[in-house]
């Protein structure tokens, strides 16, 4: 690992452990044994750290929807199949989520990033969802509102699973859930 590497490691540690106003330079150096001015070197501030955590997470997430689209009309890529993958992908990026998720109301990088995030897979379910309807294995509902259901039910059940961890995984739950309220009767 590069000394950039080490400084945007420790930082997510310790953001997501503290948070980003008790996180300080001076904290961040300490926990990746250097100086605060390596610090410096590699970044203008420490809301430009935050800024690399966040755009590295947006850029896994879009690989992740991406992925997903290309998959889809070769694969059969299912509303379940990506609701599977999107708690996947939330339990292996646990600390950049707890990031963006605790930065989201106090820095506008980090409501952008959501935002960004949130639209995109929006677009995509809507895409699954037509499919879905097409084919007739997706019960006749309005595509958009349905869309943005799902994605504020992931981004809740997401959120839920990361701070209360007493919670058991309610993520194949969540996928029946989808499947039972989506799918045509038969």
């Amino acid at each position: 690992m590069n000394t950039k590497e080490i400084i945007l490691s420790n930082a997510k540690e310790l953001i997501s452990e503290i948070g980003f106003y008790k996180t300080t330079t001076a904290l961040l150096a300490k926990r990746a044994n250097i100086s605060e001015g390596t610090i410096y070197r590699h970044f203008e501030s420490k809301e430009d750290v935050l800024l690399h955590i966040l755009e590295d997470l947006e850029t896994k997430y879009v690989g992740f929807i991406d992925a997903m689209r290309l998959e889809s009309p070769y694969n059969e890529c299912s509303l379940e199949k990506v609701l599977e993958k999107h708690f996947e992908f939330v339990k292996h990026n646990e600390e950049d989520i707890k990031i963006m998720l605790s930065t989201y109301s106090i820095l506008k990088t980090s409501r952008r990033l959501m935002e960004s995030v949130s639209l995109r897979l929006r677009e995509f379910f809507e895409e699954l969802l037509t499919r879905g309807q097409a084919k007739g294995v997706i019960r006749d509902a309005p595509v958009p509102e349905t869309a943005w259901m799902i994605v504020v039910f992931m981004f809740g059940l997401s959120r839920a699973q990361l701070y209360w961890s007493e919670l058991s995984d309610l993520s194949g739950e969540a996928v029946e859930f989808c499947r039972r309220s989506l799918a045509v009767e038969a």
